[in-house]
């Protein structure tokens, strides 16, 4: 009989262990901060866009802008090979990308962009204000610097991904340049 009891804490034990490894995140669980990560804003179709919107979906939000030299785009294609290795998966995912150059990036502009990298990839845009007030919900640096050239400006930004689980809290901040593989490993245990 504990010989039984033994067999059975063992079991118990790895089954513990197997769930505590499965939680690990390459990304940061920042589920703990409490972040309002409601926001209100337009499509590229004209559609009033709310976090409710992708309720049992792993929402995964960037910031950045459709001018970006560098960046955004490099970010936007690490989403498309991420979302290409998540396979049947990545129905559960909802990619959308927040526009800082609400001016120059209309709801056209994003219609042009966003669906090159991926056709279930979502852009949203709103008012100046409206696009201030969701940033600072995400800690969001973004500023306007004149470069001198044609466009006029560019935008510096805080480049990294927040991760919304299914029921609509935030769970994880993904640095700039992680690895597709690992940011698939990351939703994959969130769909």
């Amino acid at each position: 009989m504990k010989k039984i009891a033994l067999l059975f804490l063992i079991f118990i034990c790895l089954l513990s262990c197997q769930k505590a490894q499965d939680e690990i995140f390459v990304g940061t669980d920042i589920s703990s901060t409490h972040m309002n990560a409601a926001f209100k804003l337009r499509d590229f179709n004209g559609r009033t866009r709310t976090l409710e919107d992708f309720r049992g979906k792993v929402v995964v939000l960037f910031f950045g802008f459709t001018h970006c030299p560098d960046i955004c785009p490099t970010t936007m294609t690490d989403l498309k090979k991420t979302m290409t290795l998540l396979k049947e998966k990545a129905s559960s995912v909802q990619v959308i990308f927040i526009t800082l150059d609400p001016v120059r990036d209309t709801e056209d502009v994003l219609k042009k962009f966003i669906p090159t990298f991926n056709s279930s990839f979502l852009g949203l845009t709103g008012s100046e204000s409206d696009i201030v007030k969701v940033a600072s919900q995400f800690k969001i640096f973004y500023k306007k610097v004149d470069d001198g050239s044609k466009a006029g400006y560019t935008i510096d930004h805080s480049a990294g991904l927040y991760v919304i689980d299914k029921q609509g809290g935030i769970k994880l901040r993904i640095s700039h340049g992680e690895k597709p593989e690992d940011m698939a490993s990351d939703l994959a245990k969130l769909i």
